[in-house]
């Protein structure tokens, strides 16, 4: 059965990127385009963000752009989509260091969030965010922001 469902499905273990379940057998999809983490998250250049040493929180509906740029030790949390604006592919965000991304919050344009930066959840951020920020809301505004010392 395994080697049926090879020659169907054409699966390389190098460099799997989509992880399903199929008849009870956990099999693995080579597909430049799309890889899956953790069966429901849309991470197209998963090796990239792992060396970004992220904290991915709920790994459910996670959707990153394949050219953003995530900065070192980032929390995402769960149902959160970094992406384009539609008006150019080049339009994507560039995301500091330390930056936490709660729960269904949307970031997409070219937009830059600084370094410590902590993105509410459910926020649609658009614009650019300070370092040390705190920004929340539809569309995401400063609320306040954080000493270093915190």
């Amino acid at each position: 059965m395994k080697n049926l469902i090879k020659k169907i499905f054409w699966i390389s273990k190098s460099n799997a990127h989509i992880v399903i379940r199929f008849l009870g057998l956990k099999i693995t999809f080579k597909n430049i385009l799309i890889n899956q983490l953790e069966d429901c998250c849309c991470i197209p250049n998963l090796d990239y963000l792992r060396s970004q040493n992220p904290r991915i929180v709920h790994p459910i509906g996670i959707v990153i752009h394949p050219k953003a740029i995530i900065g070192k030790n980032c929390s995402i949390y769960q149902n959160v989509t970094i992406g384009t604006d539609g008006k150019s592919p080049e339009n994507i965000p560039t995301i500091g260091d330390n930056v936490i991304i709660y729960a269904n919050a949307v970031l997409f344009g070219k937009i830059n969030v600084g370094n410590n930066a902590k993105i509410g959840a459910g926020s649609v951020v658009t614009h650019d965010v300070p370092e040390n920020a705190v920004v929340a809301g539809n569309p995401a505004k400063v609320i306040k922001y954080i000493s270093t010392e915190e």
